[in-house]
């Protein structure tokens, strides 16, 4: 088969881009800016760029995110803002071999979701293109070994949706993808602000606010002083928000999250059940930074639950392996064919 050059993390909150021989070579903010030109629409900037612009922008400047919930949901947006991407990874262009791209997606996504991806690589020239779910990929980035023939349970909580799969010999038997990511805890945090102290906060406030005190333990005394818009007035005003202030959202989308655990396992053979009881819950995904995910989860899952120990990178650096290992790659290739 065909070598593999590229292996691209579509993320609602970020693009991340693996090349082979090089490593992570971009990782940036799934977002784009158009602004209108004597009305004609073009790409401002993308990525980090974009995502500075977000509530400082004119009338003639829009700031989109056109990957929701793990789904492409502009595709036009998505083309020009994937095609900037790679012009950063590569701005002489890719040459020869032809770009031959990874693809990773949530295990939840339906055919025509997956279509997408597809008709967005041909919009783009891509020779080849291989989709696999993030969680085979995760598993392969935290080590677990090739061929293991053990069952392993991978929870990845990303930006738009949480992916959690029930993997044996890089075969998902069982898989569930929820909507629940820093996305939403961010809307809910914004919307607990409002209406607890009557202040407006921008999207990049709220999401620092989540990274920086976000909890899941009720003892934690962290805190932070953030600046925003008084309802009514329109003021300037600086509040400070303590961990447990939003520890009921972090709960509220964790227990959502070990929902959907316990929903899996209970679907699972006592063979499978055994595995799991034997090698715990894997997870990783930027939201499981959040302090505390470990234990909260165990506790209620009653089963040792370990947080990756760089959970940002742990799908992509899977992917990034897989790159490296194309007879492994290709196996993989041929059971998610659909």
């Amino acid at each position: 088969m065909a070598q593999f050059n590229l292996a691209i993390e579509l993320g609602t909150s970020n693009t991340v881009i693996y090349a082979a021989g090089l490593g992570v070579a971009l990782k940036e903010p799934s977002c784009i800016a158009i602004e209108t030109v004597n009305n004609k629409k073009v790409v401002k900037c993308v990525g980090i760029d974009a995502k500075k612009l977000i509530g400082k922008t004119n009338n003639s400047i829009e700031v989109f995110f056109p990957i929701v919930e793990g789904v492409i949901a502009n595709f036009q947006l998505a083309k020009l803002m994937l095609k900037e991407f790679l012009k950063k990874v590569a701005p002489s262009g890719f040459g020869k071999p032809k770009k031959r791209v990874v693809f990773i997606h949530a295990c939840g996504l339906t055919r025509e979701e997956k279509n997408k991806i597809r008709d967005l690589a041909y919009a783009l020239n891509i020779t080849s293109a291989a989709l696999i779910p993030c969680g085979v990929c995760a598993l392969i980035g935290m080590e677990v070994e090739e061929n293991d023939p053990n069952s392993h349970m991978v929870v990845n909580v990303g930006g738009g949706v949480t992916d959690i799969s029930i993997i044996n010999n890089n075969h998902i038997i069982r898989g569930a993808t929820i909507n629940v990511g820093g996305v939403q805890i961010d809307a809910n945090i914004a919307d607990f602000v409002k209406e607890n102290f009557q202040v407006v906060l921008g999207d990049n406030t709220v999401e620092t606010i989540k990274n920086s005190i976000g909890s899941l333990l009720s003892n934690d005394i962290s805190s932070i002083n953030v600046v925003g818009l008084e309802n009514d007035t329109k003021h300037r005003k600086e509040i400070r928000i303590f961990s447990n202030d939003i520890l009921p959202i972090i709960c509220g989308a964790f227990n959502k999250i070990a929902d959907s655990c316990e929903t899996l396992l209970n679907m699972c053979s006592s063979e499978v059940l055994q595995d799991i009881n034997k090698f715990g819950i894997y997870v990783c995904g930027g939201v499981s930074n959040i302090t505390g995910v470990d234990k909260y989860l165990s506790k209620i899952l009653n089963l040792p639950v370990y947080v990756d120990v760089d959970p940002d990178s742990s799908v992509i650096m899977g992917a990034g392996n897989l790159l490296n290992n194309q007879t492994l790659l290709n196996n993989i290739c041929k059971e998610f064919k659909g």
